[in-house]
């Protein structure tokens, strides 16, 4: 069910109605809500989701007991982990040992539906038991409470990844939210820029970068270029509207979500990439995975082996392709040398420039490499990434024409848009305030009217899924 369709729509206009009007069914209304919103795509996948989260769930309850906390934890994590596997890795593994062993197996056969949003409640569900565990969080006091957290479907399908310190006191104190006018306003803001960020701008630029990732073999060099650049912003725009409409979604219902977003293009370095790209899911890679290994508290090499261990399991995560491990082992490289550099090279040198200066040229160089590694990322196969990535860096077969003049037209006017949000995103409140202070409420309902008509008379012709529903 996706979230610019008319069912989502009606289904969540349904549940805020009863939401407000009667608030001590608030928890029943939204487990409703979210099974409904799940069964949209296959009652066997809300079956299966609802079996591992009563799994999760028990296990948690004996785990808080100190019912052989590791050994139910390991299990819990097992269960978790090949729910996940046998579901998006099943094809993937079976077609690598055929390459190897030439078993005469067809992968294709061995190709199952992915449930949607299975990645994102698999992280929640493993976080959730691990944090129980080591005694971060209580466990939820009932199974339905906890369906709510785990399953909320304003986020369940894309993320934010949320963690129960964060949004279980919320879904267990519902008695003390009380309607706020102006959060209901902020929330129906914030889904309504999401909604003009995916119509008006990811999809509008998808069958552009689609059409030249569909010729990459044949692509020269500013081609390839033209086409890395418009997935970065595609892949951008469409993600970040889509968790835009879960914040708003969360705002509605009287909800606060983790923001997953804050103009990561405007990164000077990886780590800080990192720290406003996929907020959560970088949290939770560092918190469950590089932190665990050793993290930074045992030395240079055992950081790196780290960092590249974190970064190659998150690339594998978005996505069963070694094109996904490349993107992710390639972020780990970056990061890997961006402590090299800092570590060597800053602590004994200081660039003889204005620091104004130098952090624009970090800007500038941080995106170049961001956008090298989005080609691992949407290309069809690693020797087509890899094509594409040695025209981008030797400059080969590089010509300049109009109709890539054009593009490149387009991508400075998205670069500006990029720094134009930035700004928006740090005066929000006080634009929002200055909106409903200064315009008057008939010219703001015209205002709204005429935004919801563009939106179904540009997504009228095909109603495009967002790109993280694959993951």
């Amino acid at each position: 069910m996706l979230f610019h369709s008319p069912e989502f729509v009606l289904t969540m206009l349904a549940a805020l109605l009863l939401y407000w009007l009667f608030p001590r069914t608030r928890i029943p209304v939204l487990a409703v809500a979210n099974i409904v919103f799940y069964a949209a795509s296959g009652w066997q996948y809300l079956l299966l989701f609802l079996a591992m989260s009563a799994l999760t769930y028990w296990l948690s309850r004996a785990i808080a007991r100190g019912v052989r906390p590791r050994l139910l934890l390991v299990a819990g994590v097992v269960a978790n982990l090949l729910n996940l596997g046998i579901f998006k890795y099943t094809a993937f593994a079976v077609s690598n040992l055929e390459r190897l062993l030439h078993l005469g197996l067809d992968p294709r056969l061995f190709q199952l539906v992915l449930p949607v949003g299975i990645s994102f409640y698999t992280f929640q569900l493993l976080a959730y038991l691990v944090d129980v565990y080591r005694g971060q969080v209580p466990p939820a006091r009932s199974l339905v409470e906890f369906w709510v957290f785990i399953a909320f479907f304003g986020q369940l399908i894309a993320g934010p990844i949320m963690r129960a310190e964060d949004f279980l006191p919320q879904v267990e104190n519902q008695d003390r939210i009380r309607f706020q006018p102006r959060e209901f306003k902020l929330g129906a803001f914030l889904f309504t820029i999401g909604l003009l960020k995916k119509v008006l701008l990811a999809d509008q630029v998808a069958p552009l970068a689609d059409s030249l990732f569909a010729q990459a073999s044949y692509l020269g060099a500013l081609e390839s270029w033209i086409a890395a650049y418009l997935f970065a912003f595609q892949i951008y725009f469409d993600f970040s509207a889509y968790s835009d409409m879960a914040l708003g979604v969360g705002h509605l219902f009287g909800l606060t979500l983790t923001p997953n977003f804050d103009t990561p293009y405007l990164a000077g370095n990886p780590p800080e990439f990192w720290r406003r790209w996929h907020i959560t899911l970088s949290r939770w890679i560092r918190d469950y995975i590089y932190i665990p290994l050793g993290g930074s508290r045992r030395g240079e090499w055992r950081a790196a082996a780290a960092l590249l261990t974190a970064m190659g399991l998150s690339g594998l995560w978005h996505g069963a392709a070694w094109t996904f491990v490349l993107w992710g082992l390639y972020h780990g490289l970056l990061s890997v040398g961006h402590r090299l550099w800092r570590r060597f090279v800053l602590t004994r040198f200081r660039w003889p420039l204005p620091d104004r200066a130098v952090r624009w040229a970090s800007v500038f160089l941080m995106f170049q490499a961001t956008t090298v590694g989005w080609v691992f990322f949407r290309a069809e196969g690693a020797r087509i990434a890899l094509h594409m990535v040695r025209q981008m860096l030797t400059l080969a077969d590089l010509h300049f024409t109009r109709i890539n003049a054009l593009y490149l037209g387009l991508i400075v006017f998205l670069a500006l848009l990029h720094v134009a949000e930035f700004w928006f995103r740090h005066r929000q409140a006080e634009i929002y305030d200055l909106w409903t202070r200064m315009v008057p409420s008939p010219v703001r309902a015209l205002a709204y009217t005429a935004v919801v008509v563009l939106i179904a008379i540009v997504s009228a012709p095909r109603q495009a899924a967002f790109i993280y529903f694959r993951f």
